[in-house]
């Protein structure tokens, strides 16, 4: 049985996402690179999990790419990035534990790359690069925060803590928090051009956590 791949433009590059295994996805500046990554992807997700212990199963059979979709802008300035047919389904309940799961696996594994760190090397600033890797871990943070605003489930701004790590675990508890709220959810949100869904939200979350915490350690080796 054919398991079912996504591909969307995002940033300048592609992403090809697993829906069968959240978190799954494989990156790449040209499309077909990324879409042909995805088998690759899959061998390195079901062991990441199983480092986790977390068991997972591989996929089997042929791969299908069912929607492939370019971004696009709204008024010129806001990115508008795929909302796939597999991000429609509500969340169930039997999947929370699956998710909570995953997120604080992805959570581990960002803390992980600033393990002992010193203050001047989380802030210390790249040659091309947008962030310091101090900015990266506030903009996770805020990009969980933003997700959830999209369904209107956000943590009030008065309440995030200015600091970036208590932010990131205070939003990140939250996120946790709500988990249940997003199973209840059905039916889609537009909002500046885009579909939202408690799904969408998911597996945005998972990528975004994962894509950073692959580029931290990419920004970590050039400090040795």
């Amino acid at each position: 049985m054919a398991y079912i791949v996504c591909a969307e433009e995002m940033d300048g590059r592609w992403i090809a996402h697993v829906p069968d295994l959240p978190g799954c996805f494989s990156a790449h500046k040209d499309r077909d690179v990324a879409i042909k990554g995805v088998p690759s992807a899959i061998e390195s997700y079901v062991l990441w999990c199983q480092r986790h212990g977390m068991r997972v199963s591989g996929l089997a059979g042929p791969m299908t790419v069912s929607e492939v979709i370019r971004a696009w802008t709204y008024e010129d300035e806001y990115e508008v990035n795929a909302f796939f047919a597999s991000d429609r389904p509500p969340v169930v309940a039997e999947e929370l534990d699956e998710y909570r799961r995953l997120l604080e696996m992805t959570r581990a594994d960002l803390l992980a790359t600033v393990e002992g760190l010193a203050p001047q090397d989380l802030a210390k600033e790249f040659s091309g690069e947008r962030w310091p890797i101090l900015g990266i871990l506030r903009h996770v943070a805020n990009a969980d925060l933003w997700y959830l605003d999209r369904l209107g489930l956000a943590l009030p701004r008065a309440e995030l803590p200015e600091d970036v790590m208590p932010r990131l675990t205070r939003v990140r508890e939250h996120l946790l928090d709500k988990l249940p709220a997003l199973s209840s959810r059905t039916g889609v949100v537009a909002l500046s051009g885009e579909m939202w869904s408690a799904r969408k939200v998911l597996r945005r979350t998972l990528w975004h956590e994962r894509d950073h915490t692959d580029h931290i350690l990419k920004l970590r080796a050039v400090l040795r």
